[in-house]
């Protein structure tokens, strides 16, 4: 009778573990699928997004001139996003619109177009008397070409099309991109410009109703400056990030010697919240 019993029990503990196991199995396939689900959906949407990247405002500290002393803070949209998959792009301070890429899509050209901007004569010690120098888009053509997906060179020709001084860049420009943590991330560039004489005289240039017997006429020609920067992120959660960073500008001889220069270095620094798209 203790036997037949005994023999039930362990009967009835099998039939419970065998019942555990396979709801342990049905729950673990469960998860695996689901985990999957999402995975599969996280990419789904992120290939399907329109416009990805990072979108917010902050504010700017930069020279009031290019070669000026002095600084002023304001506030500035901050964008580093692509569109429809790379088709386009905002980066900061230029915006691109690719006409032509390869398959591999590591070599393109695009038309870009950037800002410079303007100043007058209460921007400095140095500019009493001088004409307003105008603001200027300088917009044309860009071969870009990536190393690998977070390094590449790209090489552009811009003109001023708003005739502020009808005059034209040549810019060279290398950048890496770094992540540090999932989190946190880098975006290091170097660019060279050579300015030519119609851009470098309007900006830096003295003419003759601005010189005075301190302040000769000065035409500095063409001429080039070199400028190198970092863009930090900083994500706080799935959707919102911190935006900040660095750029400095050396002038070249001819520019630093100008007589409204007054230091060859100019520093820009900002600051801003964001959103991840």
């Amino acid at each position: 009778m203790k036997s037949s019993r005994s023999d039930v029990v362990a009967k009835r503990a099998a039939a419970w573990r065998r019942l555990v196991a396979c709801g342990l199995v049905i729950v673990g396939w469960q998860s695996f699928t689901d985990k999957a689900r999402a995975e599969e959906a996280v990419a789904q949407d992120s290939t399907e997004k329109f416009v990805t990247g990072r979108l917010g405002v902050g504010a700017i500290v930069d020279s009031r001139y290019s070669g000026g002393a002095g600084y002023g803070a304001f506030p500035v949209p901050l964008a580093s996003i692509e569109i429809a998959g790379g088709v386009a792009y905002v980066d900061y301070w230029q915006a691109g619109l690719y006409v032509l890429s390869n398959e591999k899509k590591n070599l393109g050209l695009a038309i870009v177009a950037t800002p410079r901007l303007g100043f007058g004569q209460h921007d400095g010690p140095l500019l009493e008397g001088i004409t307003t120098r105008r603001s200027s888009l300088e917009m044309g053509l860009s071969v870009d070409y990536g190393f690998s997906e977070t390094a590449g060179v790209s090489v552009g020709y811009l003109h001023d099309v708003v005739s502020a001084s009808d005059g034209s860049v040549v810019r060279l420009l290398g950048y890496k991109h770094v992540d540090f943590s999932e989190r946190f991330g880098v975006d290091a560039f170097v660019g060279v410009e050579r300015l030519n004489a119609r851009l470098a005289n309007y900006y830096y240039g003295i003419g003759n109703n601005e010189s005075t017997a301190t302040r000769a006429r000065y035409q500095p020609g063409s001429a080039t400056d070199v400028t190198a920067g970092l863009h930090f992120n900083y994500d706080l959660g799935r959707k919102s990030t911190l935006l900040f960073g660095y750029e400095v500008t050396r002038l070249g001889n001819e520019l630093a010697n100008s007589p409204i220069v007054e230091r060859r270095f100019s520093n820009l620094f900002y600051f801003g919240y964001g959103w991840r798209l």
